[in-house]
């Protein structure tokens, strides 16, 4: 009796090559914007408060959206 085993097919989809290139540009982008910041503000220190304060502007705005979304439980 001849046991098969399955094989393991390699194969990227539309959405799994789509993820990958994301990934990679976002990825690669948050390297370019730190050296560009860096730059700008001159020391990792002030690079550091720079990410901290978008960080605490995104972290509002998310919630401010979501107490937004909140008050129009119907719409949509």
């Amino acid at each position: 009796m001849s046991e098969t085993t399955p094989s393991f097919k390699p194969t990227l989809g539309l959405l799994d090559a789509t993820m990958i290139v994301a990934g990679s540009m976002i990825g690669s982008g948050i390297f370019i914007v730190s050296a560009d910041i860096t730059r700008n503000v001159g020391s990792a220190g002030w690079l550091i408060v720079v990410w901290l304060l978008t960080g605490f502007m995104t972290l509002t705005a998310a919630l401010s959206y979501g107490e937004l979304s909140a008050m129009f439980p119907k719409a949509g």
